[in-house]
């Protein structure tokens, strides 16, 4: 299962998915792509180096996860970036959402929901949890 967690966080570096690719793996990826970057240099270094049509696809990769409280905070805060209406104690909330495992941990819920949405044909044996990230 890690294997497969690596390979959109491989995807997310690269900016690119391809054709082909399970759809919670797409997914995942788009959520790496912006949490990357949110984690390399904070939200500001995110919305100058991520294009907006990547923050909209990791908002929906968050809400795929049933992460809507991330991706709805995501959202609200690329919107308002840069304007008067910018609050930077949602930027503080969503730190600290974003920190441990929590892309993991809804990784691996998503995938015992539906396996093949990540190229299963059954749910996998994960056996441990990981702290932080699987590599």
């Amino acid at each position: 299962m890690n294997d497969v967690f690596n390979e959109a966080v491989d995807y997310g570096v690269e900016g690119v998915v391809p054709v082909g690719t399970p759809i919670g793996v797409e997914k995942l990826s788009h959520v790496h792509r912006v949490f990357n970057a949110i984690m390399g240099g904070g939200l500001g270094f995110a919305v100058e180096v991520v294009a907006s049509d990547e923050f909209r696809r990791a908002v929906e990769g968050f809400r795929y996860l049933d992460l809507g409280e991330v991706a709805n905070l995501l959202a609200e805060l690329v919107e308002s970036y840069g304007t008067s209406g910018y609050d930077v104690r949602k930027e503080e909330i969503l730190d600290a959402l974003l920190v441990g495992a929590l892309i993991h941990d809804a990784f691996r819920r998503k995938v015992s929901e539906a396996p093949s949405d990540f190229g299963f044909t059954s749910v996998p044996h994960d056996p441990a949890p990981v702290q932080g990230h699987p590599r």
